[in-house]
Protein backbone atom coordinates (compact mmCIF):
# COMPACT_ATOMS: atom_id res chain seq x y z
CA UNK A 1 0.00 0.00 0.00
CA UNK A 2 1.35 3.08 -0.71
CA UNK A 3 0.42 6.84 0.24
CA UNK A 4 -0.54 10.18 -2.02
CA UNK A 5 -0.03 13.53 -0.43
CA UNK A 6 -1.84 15.57 -2.93
CA UNK A 7 -1.75 19.02 -1.88
CA UNK A 8 -1.50 23.19 -2.15
CA UNK A 9 0.12 23.74 0.87
CA UNK A 10 4.25 22.35 1.38
CA UNK A 11 7.24 23.36 2.21
CA UNK A 12 10.00 25.31 1.26
CA UNK A 13 6.50 27.31 1.89
CA UNK A 14 5.91 27.92 5.42
CA UNK A 15 2.80 27.90 7.56
CA UNK A 16 0.89 25.89 10.02
CA UNK A 17 -0.42 23.83 6.98
CA UNK A 18 2.48 23.52 5.43
CA UNK A 19 4.33 22.28 8.38
CA UNK A 20 1.27 19.73 9.15
CA UNK A 21 1.98 18.03 5.10
CA UNK A 22 5.79 18.00 5.70
CA UNK A 23 5.53 15.88 9.38
CA UNK A 24 2.51 13.91 7.82
CA UNK A 25 4.92 12.87 4.86
CA UNK A 26 8.17 12.37 7.18
CA UNK A 27 6.31 10.26 9.63
CA UNK A 28 4.45 8.29 7.17
CA UNK A 29 7.94 7.78 4.61
CA UNK A 30 9.54 5.71 7.41
CA UNK A 31 7.99 2.69 6.82
CA UNK A 32 5.74 3.27 3.49
CA UNK A 33 6.11 4.42 0.11
CA UNK A 34 4.93 8.09 -0.11
CA UNK A 35 4.55 10.06 -3.39
CA UNK A 36 4.08 13.88 -3.14
CA UNK A 37 1.64 16.20 -5.69
CA UNK A 38 2.30 19.36 -4.62
CA UNK A 39 1.46 22.59 -6.35
CA UNK A 40 4.36 24.57 -6.66
CA UNK A 41 7.99 22.91 -7.47
CA UNK A 42 9.35 20.52 -4.87
CA UNK A 43 13.02 20.02 -4.95
CA UNK A 44 14.16 16.49 -5.21
CA UNK A 45 16.66 17.23 -2.46
CA UNK A 46 13.66 16.74 0.38
CA UNK A 47 13.39 13.34 -0.77
CA UNK A 48 17.41 12.76 -1.28
CA UNK A 49 18.22 11.47 2.03
CA UNK A 50 14.45 9.32 2.13
CA UNK A 51 14.19 6.74 -1.40
CA UNK A 52 10.48 6.05 -0.35
CA UNK A 53 9.74 9.58 -1.24
CA UNK A 54 8.85 10.16 -4.46
CA UNK A 55 8.04 13.49 -6.24
CA UNK A 56 5.75 14.25 -8.89
CA UNK A 57 6.05 18.47 -9.92
CA UNK A 58 3.40 20.14 -11.56
CA UNK A 59 4.42 22.88 -13.77
CA UNK A 60 1.31 23.74 -15.88
CA UNK A 61 -0.58 27.04 -14.79
CA UNK A 62 -2.30 26.94 -12.11
CA UNK A 63 -6.14 26.50 -13.81
CA UNK A 64 -4.65 22.83 -15.59
CA UNK A 65 -2.69 21.85 -12.01
CA UNK A 66 -5.41 19.86 -10.61
CA UNK A 67 -5.99 17.77 -14.22
CA UNK A 68 -2.31 17.25 -14.77
CA UNK A 69 -2.64 15.95 -11.10
CA UNK A 70 -5.23 13.99 -11.88
CA UNK A 71 -3.97 11.97 -14.87
CA UNK A 72 -0.65 11.17 -12.66
CA UNK A 73 -2.95 9.51 -9.84
CA UNK A 74 -4.39 7.67 -12.39
CA UNK A 75 -1.20 5.93 -13.57
CA UNK A 76 0.23 6.13 -10.30
CA UNK A 77 -2.25 5.16 -7.27
CA UNK A 78 -3.98 1.31 -7.65
CA UNK A 79 -7.28 0.07 -5.43
CA UNK A 80 -5.12 -0.34 -2.11
CA UNK A 81 -3.48 2.73 -2.11
CA UNK A 82 -4.80 5.53 0.32
CA UNK A 83 -4.68 9.69 -0.85
CA UNK A 84 -4.83 12.08 1.65
CA UNK A 85 -5.55 15.48 0.87
CA UNK A 86 -4.61 19.26 2.63
CA UNK A 87 -8.04 20.59 2.13
CA UNK A 88 -11.05 19.61 0.48
CA UNK A 89 -9.68 21.95 -2.54
CA UNK A 90 -6.72 19.04 -3.28
CA UNK A 91 -10.26 16.91 -4.01
CA UNK A 92 -10.36 18.50 -7.21
CA UNK A 93 -7.13 16.50 -8.07
CA UNK A 94 -8.47 13.23 -7.41
CA UNK A 95 -10.18 10.73 -9.76
CA UNK A 96 -13.37 9.33 -8.87
CA UNK A 97 -12.44 5.75 -9.04
CA UNK A 98 -10.12 6.28 -5.73
CA UNK A 99 -12.27 5.50 -2.71
CA UNK A 100 -9.44 5.85 -0.05
CA UNK A 101 -9.71 9.69 0.49
CA UNK A 102 -8.56 10.84 3.55
CA UNK A 103 -9.19 14.87 4.25
CA UNK A 104 -7.87 17.46 6.60
CA UNK A 105 -10.73 20.43 7.92
CA UNK A 106 -8.53 23.43 9.40
CA UNK A 107 -11.80 25.85 10.11
CA UNK A 108 -12.11 29.10 8.36
CA UNK A 109 -12.92 27.75 4.75
CA UNK A 110 -16.63 26.55 6.46
CA UNK A 111 -17.60 29.98 6.91
CA UNK A 112 -18.17 30.86 3.33
CA UNK A 113 -21.68 31.88 1.67
CA UNK A 114 -24.65 29.10 0.84
CA UNK A 115 -23.22 28.53 -2.41
CA UNK A 116 -19.46 27.50 -1.87
CA UNK A 117 -20.27 25.36 1.41
CA UNK A 118 -22.57 23.30 -1.35
CA UNK A 119 -19.72 22.94 -3.25
CA UNK A 120 -17.52 21.85 -0.16
CA UNK A 121 -20.47 19.27 0.72
CA UNK A 122 -20.62 17.96 -2.09
CA UNK A 123 -16.33 17.22 -2.47
CA UNK A 124 -16.40 16.11 0.83
CA UNK A 125 -18.92 13.46 0.59
CA UNK A 126 -16.93 11.13 -1.14
CA UNK A 127 -14.22 11.00 1.47
CA UNK A 128 -13.80 8.15 4.08
CA UNK A 129 -12.57 10.60 6.94
CA UNK A 130 -12.64 14.28 7.64
CA UNK A 131 -9.64 15.43 10.17
CA UNK A 132 -10.54 18.29 11.72
CA UNK A 133 -8.10 20.82 13.28
CA UNK A 134 -10.77 21.33 16.32
CA UNK A 135 -13.69 20.87 17.80
CA UNK A 136 -15.14 23.64 16.38
CA UNK A 137 -14.62 22.80 13.23
CA UNK A 138 -16.04 19.27 13.67
CA UNK A 139 -19.12 21.59 14.48
CA UNK A 140 -18.91 23.65 11.32
CA UNK A 141 -18.51 20.56 9.26
CA UNK A 142 -21.99 18.91 11.38
CA UNK A 143 -23.89 21.97 10.00
CA UNK A 144 -22.90 21.00 6.65
CA UNK A 145 -25.08 17.45 7.04
CA UNK A 146 -22.42 15.41 5.51
CA UNK A 147 -23.88 11.42 5.14
CA UNK A 148 -22.06 8.33 5.41
CA UNK A 149 -18.52 10.64 6.29
CA UNK A 150 -16.35 9.39 9.60
CA UNK A 151 -14.98 12.66 11.24
CA UNK A 152 -12.57 12.67 14.20
CA UNK A 153 -10.63 15.46 15.78
CA UNK A 154 -6.99 15.90 16.05
CA UNK A 155 -4.74 18.47 16.59
CA UNK A 156 -2.42 19.64 13.73
CA UNK A 157 0.69 19.26 16.27
CA UNK A 158 2.49 16.81 14.29
CA UNK A 159 5.51 18.35 13.86
CA UNK A 160 5.98 18.94 17.52
CA UNK A 161 8.54 16.98 19.71
CA UNK A 162 9.50 16.75 23.46
CA UNK A 163 11.65 19.80 24.28
CA UNK A 164 14.95 18.69 25.95
CA UNK A 165 16.12 21.95 27.03
CA UNK A 166 15.29 23.78 30.32
CA UNK A 167 13.87 27.62 30.22
CA UNK A 168 16.21 30.32 30.26
CA UNK A 169 16.03 31.68 34.18
CA UNK A 170 16.30 35.67 33.93
CA UNK A 171 19.07 37.37 35.36
CA UNK A 172 17.14 40.41 35.37
CA UNK A 173 16.88 41.87 39.39
CA UNK A 174 13.89 43.59 38.38
CA UNK A 175 12.25 40.16 37.70
CA UNK A 176 10.65 41.83 34.13
CA UNK A 177 8.14 39.65 32.74
CA UNK A 178 8.50 38.76 29.56
CA UNK A 179 5.59 38.51 26.82
CA UNK A 180 5.55 37.11 23.42
CA UNK A 181 3.77 36.58 20.08
CA UNK A 182 4.65 35.24 17.18
CA UNK A 183 2.12 35.43 14.32
CA UNK A 184 1.20 37.18 10.95
CA UNK A 185 0.70 41.06 11.94
CA UNK A 186 -3.66 40.98 11.39
CA UNK A 187 -5.93 42.39 13.27
CA UNK A 188 -7.87 39.10 14.28
CA UNK A 189 -4.78 38.42 16.76
CA UNK A 190 -5.96 40.53 19.13
CA UNK A 191 -2.06 42.66 19.54
CA UNK A 192 -3.98 46.68 19.19
CA UNK A 193 -6.59 45.60 22.05
CA UNK A 194 -3.31 44.57 23.63
CA UNK A 195 -1.36 47.21 23.31
CA UNK A 196 -4.48 49.57 24.32
CA UNK A 197 -4.76 47.66 27.72
CA UNK A 198 -1.05 47.61 28.32
CA UNK A 199 -0.87 51.72 27.79
CA UNK A 200 -3.90 52.34 30.18
CA UNK A 201 -2.20 49.84 33.25
CA UNK A 202 0.75 51.03 32.39
CA UNK A 203 0.43 55.03 32.80
CA UNK A 204 -2.24 54.17 35.74
CA UNK A 205 1.30 52.54 37.72
CA UNK A 206 -0.92 49.02 37.91
CA UNK A 207 1.80 46.71 36.44
CA UNK A 208 5.28 45.63 37.39
CA UNK A 209 7.54 45.85 34.96
CA UNK A 210 7.29 43.90 31.60
CA UNK A 211 8.45 43.58 28.01
CA UNK A 212 6.51 42.29 24.81
CA UNK A 213 8.42 40.80 21.51
CA UNK A 214 6.12 40.89 18.47
CA UNK A 215 7.46 38.26 16.15
CA UNK A 216 6.50 38.54 12.28
CA UNK A 217 5.42 40.40 9.51
CA UNK A 218 1.76 41.47 8.04
CA UNK A 219 -0.56 44.38 6.98
CA UNK A 220 -1.03 45.35 10.46
CA UNK A 221 2.62 46.37 10.82
CA UNK A 222 2.59 50.06 10.11
CA UNK A 223 -0.57 50.64 12.32
CA UNK A 224 1.12 48.65 15.33
CA UNK A 225 4.30 51.11 14.92
CA UNK A 226 2.10 54.10 15.18
CA UNK A 227 0.69 52.62 18.16
CA UNK A 228 3.17 51.62 20.53
CA UNK A 229 4.42 55.30 19.69
CA UNK A 230 0.90 56.81 20.27
CA UNK A 231 0.74 54.67 23.92
CA UNK A 232 3.56 55.72 25.10
CA UNK A 233 5.21 51.97 24.79
CA UNK A 234 8.17 52.18 22.76
CA UNK A 235 10.55 51.48 26.12
CA UNK A 236 8.51 48.22 27.11
CA UNK A 237 7.10 46.72 23.55
CA UNK A 238 9.43 46.14 20.41
CA UNK A 239 8.78 44.21 16.70
CA UNK A 240 11.12 41.52 16.11
CA UNK A 241 9.81 40.97 12.56
CA UNK A 242 10.04 37.88 10.69
CA UNK A 243 12.68 35.57 12.83
CA UNK A 244 14.21 31.98 11.88
CA UNK A 245 13.95 29.20 14.15
CA UNK A 246 16.71 29.69 16.47
CA UNK A 247 15.54 33.02 17.18
CA UNK A 248 12.16 31.67 17.40
CA UNK A 249 13.34 28.79 20.55
CA UNK A 250 15.71 31.65 22.06
CA UNK A 251 12.80 33.75 22.44
CA UNK A 252 10.08 30.42 23.59
CA UNK A 253 13.24 29.72 26.36
CA UNK A 254 13.14 33.23 28.15
CA UNK A 255 9.39 34.05 27.60
CA UNK A 256 6.79 33.98 30.54
CA UNK A 257 3.51 34.60 28.72
CA UNK A 258 2.45 33.76 24.92
CA UNK A 259 -0.11 36.64 23.47
CA UNK A 260 -2.08 36.18 21.05
CA UNK A 261 -5.92 37.01 22.21
CA UNK A 262 -7.44 36.13 18.38
CA UNK A 263 -11.14 36.86 17.40
CA UNK A 264 -13.46 36.24 14.44
CA UNK A 265 -12.90 39.14 11.85
CA UNK A 266 -15.72 38.52 8.86
CA UNK A 267 -14.83 35.05 8.07
CA UNK A 268 -11.20 34.86 9.06
CA UNK A 269 -10.68 33.08 12.06
CA UNK A 270 -8.36 30.63 14.17
CA UNK A 271 -8.70 27.04 13.34
CA UNK A 272 -6.94 25.58 16.15
CA UNK A 273 -3.82 27.67 17.36
CA UNK A 274 0.09 25.94 17.10
CA UNK A 275 1.69 28.77 18.62
CA UNK A 276 -0.11 28.26 21.76
CA UNK A 277 0.72 24.75 21.76
CA UNK A 278 4.45 25.54 21.15
CA UNK A 279 4.85 27.58 23.97
CA UNK A 280 3.12 25.07 25.88
CA UNK A 281 5.68 23.17 25.24
CA UNK A 282 8.48 25.82 27.04
CA UNK A 283 5.79 25.79 29.94
CA UNK A 284 4.59 29.22 29.04
CA UNK A 285 1.00 29.64 29.50
CA UNK A 286 -1.26 31.70 26.59
CA UNK A 287 -3.39 34.59 26.73
CA UNK A 288 -6.03 33.56 24.02
CA UNK A 289 -9.43 34.40 22.76
CA UNK A 290 -12.88 32.60 22.57
CA UNK A 291 -13.44 32.14 18.87
CA UNK A 292 -12.86 29.56 16.80
CA UNK A 293 -10.43 26.30 17.87
CA UNK A 294 -8.23 28.12 19.99
CA UNK A 295 -10.27 26.87 23.46
CA UNK A 296 -9.33 23.19 22.07
CA UNK A 297 -5.33 24.80 22.69
CA UNK A 298 -5.54 27.09 25.76
CA UNK A 299 -7.75 25.65 28.38
CA UNK A 300 -9.02 29.22 30.49
CA UNK A 301 -7.77 29.40 34.09
CA UNK A 302 -5.39 25.88 33.68
CA UNK A 303 -3.35 26.24 30.89
CA UNK A 304 -3.89 30.11 30.52
CA UNK A 305 -6.92 32.86 29.63
CA UNK A 306 -8.75 32.89 27.31
CA UNK A 307 -10.71 35.86 27.28
CA UNK A 308 -12.98 38.38 24.43
CA UNK A 309 -10.11 41.30 23.26
CA UNK A 310 -13.42 42.99 22.23
CA UNK A 311 -14.16 43.78 26.15
CA UNK A 312 -10.74 45.86 27.04
CA UNK A 313 -12.30 45.77 30.79
CA UNK A 314 -11.76 41.52 30.71
CA UNK A 315 -8.68 41.85 28.55
CA UNK A 316 -6.72 44.68 30.81
CA UNK A 317 -7.63 42.45 34.51
CA UNK A 318 -6.59 39.06 32.64
CA UNK A 319 -3.21 41.03 31.41
CA UNK A 320 -2.72 42.54 34.89
CA UNK A 321 -3.22 39.03 36.50
CA UNK A 322 -0.56 37.52 33.70
CA UNK A 323 2.39 39.84 34.56
CA UNK A 324 2.07 40.53 38.22
CA UNK A 325 1.12 37.06 39.64
CA UNK A 326 4.54 35.05 38.74
CA UNK A 327 3.05 31.72 41.06
CA UNK A 328 0.02 31.91 39.17
CA UNK A 329 1.88 31.94 35.70
CA UNK A 330 3.99 29.45 36.81
CA UNK A 331 1.29 27.16 37.41
CA UNK A 332 -0.51 27.97 34.36
CA UNK A 333 2.77 26.98 32.63
CA UNK A 334 3.50 23.39 34.24
CA UNK A 335 -0.03 22.91 33.60
CA UNK A 336 0.42 23.34 29.82
CA UNK A 337 3.01 21.69 29.14
CA UNK A 338 1.31 18.43 30.89
CA UNK A 339 -1.20 18.86 28.72
CA UNK A 340 1.10 19.53 25.84
CA UNK A 341 2.88 16.84 26.48
CA UNK A 342 -0.64 14.25 26.97
CA UNK A 343 -2.25 15.74 24.40
CA UNK A 344 -0.29 17.02 21.93
CA UNK A 345 3.00 15.49 21.49
CA UNK A 346 4.01 14.97 17.53
CA UNK A 347 4.05 11.12 17.99
CA UNK A 348 0.85 10.70 20.06
CA UNK A 349 -0.96 12.95 17.47
CA UNK A 350 0.60 10.84 14.57
CA UNK A 351 -0.64 7.55 16.26
CA UNK A 352 -4.26 9.22 16.20
CA UNK A 353 -3.54 9.87 12.65
CA UNK A 354 -2.95 6.50 12.05
CA UNK A 355 -5.59 4.96 13.76
CA UNK A 356 -8.14 7.24 11.49
CA UNK A 357 -6.90 6.40 8.23
CA UNK A 358 -6.77 2.38 9.19
CA UNK A 359 -8.54 0.32 6.79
Amino acid sequence: MKYMIVTQTFPPRTGGMQNVMDSICKRLSINNEIHIFPDHFLSKKYSALNFKINIHNNFSPKIFRPYVKKKFLKIICKHNDVVICDSWKSLNAVPKSINKIYVFAHGQEFLGKEKKLEKIKKSLNRVSCIICSSHYTANLINKLKISNTKKVVIPPTYSLEKISKNKIKSTDKSEVTSLLTICRLEKRKGILPVLRCLSYLNANNLLKPFKWNICGEGLQLEELKENIKKLNLSNNVFLAGKINCNLKQKFLESSDVFVMPSYKVNNSIEGFGISYVEAAAYKIPSIAGLDGGVTDAVIDSKTGWCVDPMNEENLANVLKEAINNKNLRQKYGLQAEKNFLKSFLGEKVFRKFMDAISI
